[in-house]
């Protein structure tokens, strides 16, 4: 995982091209403004730049990043005024998207196990020792008495599958997170 207090510029230059646009659409989620959004997610990776003999972050850099954009953006809401606090007798009407929410993650996941259950037996039996199992490449190999490198195949395979497969659940979350 890439550190911030690294002085290669590169490095860095390929974090800022990696994560800029994903940074981008969390921005523009909140301020719902896209140059405002662009501003924001700038901002951020210039203090990453500023402050990269500070920076220590210990977890991987997408979450943080994700995080650190979002409140710059409500921060930036709020010192602007446009944000508008709910009365708590409100937060009544925000259960239904909880529930929704909860659905969501239950649908995501039930149609993920659908795909991984159309994987070859071979290659999903595979895919679940290396993932679910959390056993190494080396270890797979052990017990199947297979080569390491048809496991790291096998897997490979089940990735493109699943991306595949699971395509429309990114097009759908985009779809409600663009368009709630």
């Amino acid at each position: 995982m890439y550190q911030p207090n690294s002085i290669e510029p590169a490095s860095f230059e390929e974090l800022f091209r990696s994560h800029y646009s994903i940074l981008c659409a969390t921005a523009y989620f909140v301020l719902k403004d896209e140059d405002a959004a662009k501003d924001m997610v700038q901002d951020f990776f210039m203090y990453c730049w500023d402050k990269r003999n500070i920076i220590q972050i210990t977890q991987n850099f997408r979450s943080y990043a994700t995080r650190a954009v979002r409140n710059a953006s409500l921060n930036y809401l709020k010192k602007n005024g446009k944000v508008v606090f709910n009365d708590p007798s409100d937060s009544m009407d925000q259960a239904p998207d909880l529930v929704d929410d909860r659905e969501l993650e239950e649908q995501r996941h039930a149609a993920l196990w659908a795909a991984i259950g159309r994987l070859p037996e071979q290659r999903r039996r595979i895919f679940l020792m290396s993932n679910r199992d959390e056993l190494s490449y080396n270890d797979v190999a052990g017990k199947l008495n297979i080569s390491v490198n048809t496991v790291k195949t096998q897997i490979k395979l089940a990735y493109q599958f699943l991306r595949k497969e699971c395509e429309w659940m990114f097009i759908y979350i985009l779809f409600l997170i663009f368009f709630k």
